[in-house]
């Protein structure tokens, strides 16, 4: 999969400008705060509907400005692409899928797939579970729309029942309404989970290889998803979620809030042996943060059949020369579009590279 047009106006701080693209090794120089990042970031909007920095949208329009708009060009094994995102302040965000508009965010999924790497990625490492989840949720709606929908009635059907713990007054009036909720919630949830740990089964083989080839086989990674619920198959999980509810149901409605379920899943990540979340160093964090994105190039070409596109975003300045080496020429068939302050080492990439600076909002081709 490869991008190969970038057209922005009135994109945060990006003048109205297109830029075409190189099919291996885009790299993106410049001062700090001139929208490199603004570039990048760009594409990856088109890729899931919504940007990597921020929730809200009229934070992606330049100030002063009442719209902004978005094109990305593609080519994937099925034929060219195109994807069009207008920000309007105030209103709703329009969206075309090859001219086609769409009104889900769930059907943009899958047209164009992206893997985003910055140095604040390294949350998915050290903070909360909540990020851990966040991850697997991305990867996995960008492979499997079903999977999205899932997650969306899940979603909804627990705020449902969170509300319902909120506002019942005794737990007996709680059990007369809270069935219908509890039982939607485990249909779901066991398709989530069931979907999560096939993922982590297959993405902690390539990334306990990746971090390997990143430490020279001094450290071993192990990745291990971790949920409440058991069970086997779809069936059991439910089955064995709707009984987990149901006996928490006194101590939900003393904290007015769902105590269990996937909602609270995690991944557990160790090296030799050591759980790096909480006593890993900052380079074995980075390291690992790095290991899972090379781990997701590897599944996200078994699931679709080629590489998503790989956006690196300042990450060069946090990796040595090997393995600023190592990643710039991954794969011949894989294209990177990399951001970075500093002038990089020539002899770090391929011959087909193409060099862009960006100044001031304007992006210009090196020649």
């Amino acid at each position: 999969m490869k991008v190969t047009e970038i057209a922005v106006s009135s994109y945060r701080n990006l003048h109205k400008q297109r830029v075409a693209l190189g099919n291996e090794l885009n790299i993106f120089t410049g001062d700090n705060a001139q929208g490199k990042t603004n570039l990048v970031e760009s594409v990856y909007l088109c890729c899931i509907g919504k940007s990597p920095r921020t929730d809200k949208d009229k934070d992606l329009i330049c100030w002063g400005q009442d719209k902004a708009f978005v094109r990305v060009k593609y080519q994937c094994r099925f034929g060219d692409g195109e994807i069009t995102i207008t920000l309007n302040a105030g209103a709703k965000k329009q969206i075309t899928v090859n001219s086609v508009p769409i009104t889900k965010i769930g059907e943009l999924m899958g047209y164009l797939n992206c893997i985003y790497f910055s140095p604040n990625e390294i949350k998915i490492i050290s903070q909360s579970p909540a990020e851990r989840r966040r991850f697997l949720d991305i990867d996995l709606c960008q492979t499997d729309k079903n999977y999205f929908y899932s997650l969306t009635r899940f979603n909804k059907a627990l705020q449902q029942r969170n509300n319902l713990l909120k506002t019942a007054k005794t737990v007996e009036e709680l059990r007369d309404t809270v069935f219908v909720w509890d039982k939607q919630i485990a249909e779901e949830g066991a398709r989530v989970i069931a979907k999560r740990r096939t993922f982590c089964d297959k993405l902690k083989v390539y990334a306990k290889q990746s971090h390997a080839t990143l430490t020279d086989n001094k450290e071993q990674l192990h990745m291990e998803y971790v949920t409440q619920i058991k069970g086997d198959s779809v069936a059991d999980i439910a089955e064995n979620y709707l009984k987990l509810l149901q006996s928490n149901l006194e101590k939900d409605f003393q904290l007015r809030h769902t105590s269990v379920g996937c909602q609270r899943d995690d991944i557990a990540l160790t090296i030799n042996g050591t759980d790096v979340r909480s006593f890993g160093s900052q380079g074995q964090l980075r390291t690992t943060a790095l290991s899972l994105k090379l781990a997701e190039l590897q599944i996200f070409k078994n699931i679709i059949g080629e590489y998503p596109v790989l956006i690196l975003d300042d990450v060069l300045s946090e990796l040595d020369i090997d393995r600023q080496r190592r990643l710039l020429n991954f794969d011949s068939d894989l294209q990177i579009l990399l951001t970075t302050a500093t002038e990089i080492n020539h002899d770090l990439a391929s011959n087909n590279c193409k060099f862009f600076t960006i100044s001031q909002g304007v992006c210009s081709e090196k020649t």
